[in-house]
């Protein structure tokens, strides 16, 4: 069930059974919890790759068996996500310094847990009844769950994700970190890393160029970590040049 997680923003490229709507938080009291919120839907029966970029995510997902409510870890494995023609979903991603007390990333990395319903328009996280979003409203979901203390900002390993962990005991930051993300520091940082880079190079910027800003030793580096994180290499993320007649 660990296959919807973390969607890799266009990292997945153009697939013509593949329908993606991706927007950003409408609003900087959401966007303090999360990164951004798709809506996808498929045309044609299609394996769509789910690569890591440092989120985990809330997931409604419909099929022609219902819907079910899903949420996801963290990954740090490229996974195989099938789907038939008809099936859709709504994905929350949520920053890496976010996460629920009750669910730590310790105990979802790469994996995933159902949900259950509270009658036909809600869900259920533990005791507390939601009702289900839609790609236009999902942030009042997200402030939902902040006020009702069933998310967290962790400041610690916010400060890790941007880079500044160094000045922190190593040991004892390994152990935190591992317990809100289910990851290392070092990890979580090479993953958002080279998610920046695919979205650096899918612009066009060239691999030098995007090595050197991201702080990568040089581009056999930042080819290296890509084909490791995310399986792909910089001229496979890179957009291509249109067929001329």
């Amino acid at each position: 069930m660990h296959a919807f997680s973390s969607h890799a923003r266009g990292v997945t490229g153009h697939n013509p059974g593949i329908q993606r709507e991706t927007r950003a938080a409408d609003s900087p009291s959401a966007a303090r919890f999360i990164t951004h919120i798709d809506r996808v839907s498929y045309t044609a029966a299609t394996q769509d790759l789910v690569r890591p970029d440092g989120s985990w995510d809330l997931v409604f997902r419909q099929t022609r068996s219902g819907l079910m409510v899903l949420q996801t870890g963290q990954t740090d494995r490229v996974v195989k996500l099938g789907s038939e023609a008809g099936d859709s979903y709504l994905s929350i991603a949520f920053r890496p310094e976010i996460y629920m007390p009750a669910r730590p990333g310790q105990r979802m990395m790469n994996q995933g847990h159902v949900h259950g319903f509270a009658g036909r328009r809600d869900f259920l996280i533990g005791d507390e009844r939601l009702e289900l979003p839609s790609f236009e409203n999902a942030e009042q979901l997200v402030m939902q769950l902040a006020r009702r203390g069933l998310i967290e900002v962790d400041l610690l390993v916010q400060r890790a994700a941007a880079g500044g962990w160094e000045r922190v005991d190593d040991r004892s930051l390994q152990r935190h970190s591992s317990h809100v993300t289910g990851m290392s520091p070092k990890k979580l940082q090479q993953i958002l890393r080279a998610d920046a880079a695919a979205g650096l190079l899918q612009q066009g910027q060239r691999p030098a160029d995007v090595a050197a800003e991201l702080g990568y030793t040089d581009q056999a580096h930042l080819t290296h970590s890509l084909r490791r994180i995310l399986g792909l290499t910089p001229g496979q993320l890179q957009p291509r040049a249109p067929n001329l007649p």
